[in-house]
């Protein structure tokens, strides 16, 4: 599945912490502040997140480790998904989150195309 950022929101990337919270483009204006606004290529297209996985901003590819429970249902609804560049923790996690490596936040940019890259 692929899709391209429309939006960087003037509050969604904190080198402090790295997590980045994306949505389709129908988010509100408050979401949009603090979001990365995504426009899929295909609308009917499905993805399934697993370990493993991979998801690519431009040529900067990332690592699934974790998949919380919710995380496919809210981006086939709302192209949303919040990504958490740090180690999972079983004991400290959100769960409606994808833990990916390495832990650091990739460079982004309007245009740049993002790939969800499902192994299976």
């Amino acid at each position: 599945m692929k899709s391209i950022i429309t939006h960087i929101g003037k509050d969604a990337i904190d080198k402090k912490e790295p997590i980045l919270v994306l949505f389709g483009e129908e988010a509100s204006s408050a979401i949009k502040n603090v979001s990365i606004l995504q426009s899929f290529e295909e609308v009917d297209q499905t993805i399934h997140l697993n370990e493993n996985d991979q998801i690519m901003f431009g040529n900067q590819v990332y690592t699934v480790n974790h998949v919380g429970k919710n995380v496919d249902a809210n981006l086939q609804s709302l192209g949303h998904v919040t990504l958490v560049f740090k180690e999972f923790n079983q004991e400290n996690f959100l769960e409606t989150s994808v833990y990916v490596s390495p832990y650091e936040l990739p460079e982004l940019s309007e245009e740049m195309e993002i790939q969800y890259i499902s192994k299976q």
